[in-house]
């Protein structure tokens, strides 16, 4: 089994949080063009009902896009190619646990048959694993975790 790369986990990212714009920025044009249509066709009360729900939905989904567009812009300002002995923001970590990027919350990536989960710096996880080094180890949640390698 071929182990990911860090760069590859980084593009990963890239490409996961592009998507996630992408169809962000589409369910926002169409709920626009819902509430159009709906102008078009309602009257009275339930159409006052019908267009604040819509733009309800669309100050959700503005949000979501601000908060992925942000992961995006922090993600862009990791040094990829910052060597550290030290698990710092851009880290790829391999514990006895799992494999973990320290970058954004993303969640569970597959990349090459393996799992890594992209985790915050901020996240419980993420600040337990700030700083350590490969062979420390620390416990969450009772478990030991060893960190066997950090790239």
């Amino acid at each position: 089994m071929m182990e990911a790369t860090k760069e590859e986990v980084f593009n990963a990212c890239l490409t996961v949080l592009s998507s996630k714009i992408t169809e962000i920025k589409n369910s926002i044009e169409s709920v626009k063009e819902s509430s159009k249509n709906d102008t078009k066709s309602s009257m009275g009360d339930k159409y006052e009902t019908s267009r604040e729900m819509l733009q309800q939905e669309i100050n959700r989904l503005e949000k979501q896009l601000a908060d992925a567009n942000q992961q995006l812009f922090t993600l862009k300002n990791i040094a990829i190619n910052k060597k550290s002995d030290k698990i710092i923001s851009g880290s790829y970590v391999k514990t006895s646990m799992g494999n973990f990027f320290i970058a954004v919350a993303l969640g569970e990536l597959n990349i090459n048959n393996s799992k890594i989960f992209v985790i915050s710096p901020v996240a419980p996880l993420g600040k337990n694993l700030q700083a350590k080094k490969m062979n420390d180890t620390f416990v969450m949640n009772n478990k030991e975790i060893k960190i066997l390698n950090v790239y």
